[in-house]
């Protein structure tokens, strides 16, 4: 039987994800999907697109929905970035350990620069915005980079692009440092940019392992067929990659929304 929004919300909020919140600038954020935040009102628009699924019958992945997954609208259009956006961000640098902040500085450049490498994206680092912080300067980034404390509940986690302007950031749990992290620094980084780009996670498709962990699909859209190596690709069912690389079928679903690099390009003025 299909579940209402108001019992799925309660759920989520009661069972789910009860335990599995961080607080940030005294908001609450719960920890969905494992490397996503949401305040009560996206929860509770999340429960709403949970509900209209249940209430369709879509208890299963539609078989054609496999491959680099990206975002639609209400209005079924596809979310991404306007052309020639240039993604500005800044990393809180007190926010960080002072041996930490350099590492984050170079796992950005790597991942921003991989993404650059594969798609017509450009990102540019506000480097002298890092020392005030957010709310500090009057000028500001598209997004913050900056640590927070989740108890290790994620390593990393981002936004979308359709996500409003006070949820653009992405954090950074103190066990991203750690030694004993499986990942690269710099491929936690290119997952969560994935997101920041547009891009859903790869083995929520009936294509992956049943034992892969499942999502809400509202929005959602096929770009590629099922990639088990993609960069956004959790580790599941023997399938993902513990290097995170953008492989090619993750290009080709990259090229597919936003073109070929900038590099392609002789431009002109």
């Amino acid at each position: 039987m299909a579940r209402t929004a108001d019992e799925l919300f309660q759920h989520f909020k009661e069972v789910q994800y009860t335990d599995k919140w961080v607080e940030i600038d005294d908001v609450r954020y719960y920890v969905v999907e494992a490397d996503l935040l949401l305040n009560e009102d996206q929860l509770w628009d999340y429960a709403l697109q949970r509900a209209a699924l249940e209430a369709a019958g879509a208890t299963a992945v539609p078989e054609e929905m496999q491959g680099l997954v990206g975002i639609r609208n209400a209005q079924n259009r596809v979310v991404r970035w306007r052309a020639g956006k240039v993604l500005t961000y800044a990393i809180f640098k007190d926010s960080f350990l002072p041996t930490q902040y350099p590492q984050v500085v170079t796992a950005m450049q790597q991942a921003t620069g991989d993404w650059e490498a594969v798609c017509g994206v450009d990102f540019e680092h506000l480097a002298h915005l890092d020392a005030g912080g957010p709310g500090v300067s009057s000028e500001a980034p598209l997004f913050w980079v900056r640590g927070v404390n989740t108890g290790g509940q994620v390593i990393a986690a981002a936004f979308f692009p359709n996500d409003p302007p006070s949820e653009r950031r992405v954090i950074i749990d103190p066990i991203f440092f750690s030694p004993n992290l499986s990942f690269s620094p710099e491929g936690v980084l290119r997952h969560e940019l994935g997101h920041v780009l547009g891009f859903r996670h790869e083995h929520i498709r009936s294509g992956a392992p049943p034992d892969c962990p499942g999502e809400n699909l509202s929005y959602t859209f096929e770009l590629t067929p099922y990639d088990p190596t993609s960069v956004m690709h959790y580790l599941c069912g023997q399938k993902g990659n513990l290097a995170l690389t953008i492989t090619a079928v993750d290009r080709a679903g990259a090229i597919a929304v936003y073109g070929p690099p900038n590099s392609a390009f002789d431009f002109h003025e």
